[in-house]
């Protein structure tokens, strides 16, 4: 019985460990829309800043299905067009702030 709870165990946190957060899900694909790793960076740790757990999750599943982008201004405007009023208040927050970093 002690072997089958620490195996269980284990596969609960091979499980955790698994699974990508929502803000790594958008830096990953910021960066395959064409973003240097830094500017993915900053437009994540703003939006992971400015919004709740729930609504990240929201733009990283609306990244996630992004697939007729060709550039990261297209996957930008596409994500104004995400039916979130705080996520698109926080994109456009997130952009212009990154916009002007270093």
């Amino acid at each position: 019985m002690k072997r089958s709870g620490i195996l269980i165990g284990l596969a609960l946190l091979a499980a955790a460990c698994a699974t990508v957060s929502p803000r790594a899900r958008v830096e990953d694909r910021f960066v395959e829309f064409g973003l240097s790793r830094d500017r993915a960076s900053c437009l994540a740790d703003e939006l992971d800043e400015r919004l709740d757990r729930d609504d990240l999750a929201d733009v990283a599943d609306y990244v996630g299905g992004l697939n007729a982008v060709t550039s990261a201004g297209e996957a930008l405007d596409a994500l104004l067009r995400i039916e979130n009023p705080r996520a698109v208040a926080a994109i456009g927050a997130a952009g212009i702030a990154c916009a002007f970093s270093g």
